[in-house]
């Protein structure tokens, strides 16, 4: 009996030193939602997203999402952002704008293309989200135009650029780049990339180049 008991105790200590669960809360568990939301947005379809699928994604309850978000659009969005915000493009250092800008592009799609594709899958069930499937882009959709200034501020320092390019055209390379991946649903090849910077940005900032010298008599 004493045996027994003994035993008994002794798995007890076991059992009470073992590993346990460590309980999150605050930005580890929200953290850990918004992972769990990405997850379930990347490998299924637009039905599956559902507050108790990624709950039971996340090891928490449905309660716990709707206390930080209202509805599966609001979840969406912040998931989307999440998933963007934490590709972060590194700052190139070719010696050349095209150099550059090749690199930028190829880290942008190599990154973040995935997102611009669930974009694409869940754009068709937009209206079941609740929205539109443009506010859906809008609101998910972080401006490729920071990392173009990479390396333009690049060339700005080597003196191969004096003159102010539009917003349009900073902004076109990855505004073409994300229309070719919705349109194909896939990542774009090196040569697409390279074929947007060759036959398409470079041309017009040499234009812009030219225009400015020729405005102050050079």
């Amino acid at each position: 009996m004493e045996a027994n008991e003994s035993n008994e105790a002794n798995k007890a200590s076991k059992a009470s030193n073992g590993p346990k669960r460590t309980r999150r809360r605050g930005k580890a568990l929200e953290e850990a939602i918004l992972e769990a939301a990405w997850e379930q947005l990347s490998a299924c379809s637009a039905e599956e997203f559902t507050f108790d699928n990624v709950a039971a994604r996340a090891h928490t309850s449905k309660p716990v999402l709707y206390r930080r978000w209202p509805n599966r659009t609001e979840l969406f969005v912040a998931a989307m952002r999440r998933h963007r915000g934490r590709a972060v493009i590194e700052r190139p250092n070719t010696g050349t704008l095209r150099g550059d800008v090749i690199s930028i592009l190829l880290q942008l799609n190599r990154k973040q293309s995935d997102a611009v594709m669930v974009l694409a899958k869940f754009g068709v069930y937009a209206d079941w989200l609740g929205v539109s499937a443009h506010e859906l882009y809008e609101r998910t959709m972080i401006s490729d135009r920071p990392s173009i200034m990479m390396a333009i501020e690049n060339a700005r320092a080597r003196g191969d650029i004096t003159c102010e390019l539009p917003e349009s055209l900073l902004r076109m390379p990855g505004e073409l780049g994300r229309a070719a991946i919705l349109r194909d649903m896939r990542p774009l090849s090196e040569a697409d990339i390279v074929a947007t910077v060759d036959e398409l940005f470079l041309p017009l900032v040499d234009y812009y180049e030219r225009r400015a010298l020729a405005a102050v008599g050079k």
